[in-house]
């Protein structure tokens, strides 16, 4: 009987339990954003399909993302000028 009276005791909602469960995963989540560097932020180049040559007009140095002489603020490691990846933004 003791272990149903100490269940009795804690009742949660299943409903509270999961908003409970949301809300400390968001905050987890949040922090692990804050906490991180934007350089662990940048993705690598193979993910970005980089290549190191342009496809027609569309390189690196016209890109909004380029960060001259040599890097990106969102693809990893060294950039080149006349490179080219899937995240190109045109300059505007």
């Amino acid at each position: 009987m003791a272990r149903n009276d100490r269940a009795a005791g804690l009742k949660v909602s299943r409903r509270r339990f999961l908003g409970t469960a949301v809300v400390s995963g968001g905050a987890l989540f949040g922090v692990g954003l804050i906490g991180a560097s934007p350089a662990a932020a940048k993705l690598p180049q193979r993910a970005a399909k980089y290549q190191s040559t342009p496809k027609g007009k569309a390189q690196c140095d016209n890109c909004s993302l380029w960060q001259p002489p040599s890097s990106c603020k969102v693809v990893d490691g060294k950039i080149s000028p006349s490179g080219w990846c899937l995240l190109y933004q045109a300059k505007h």
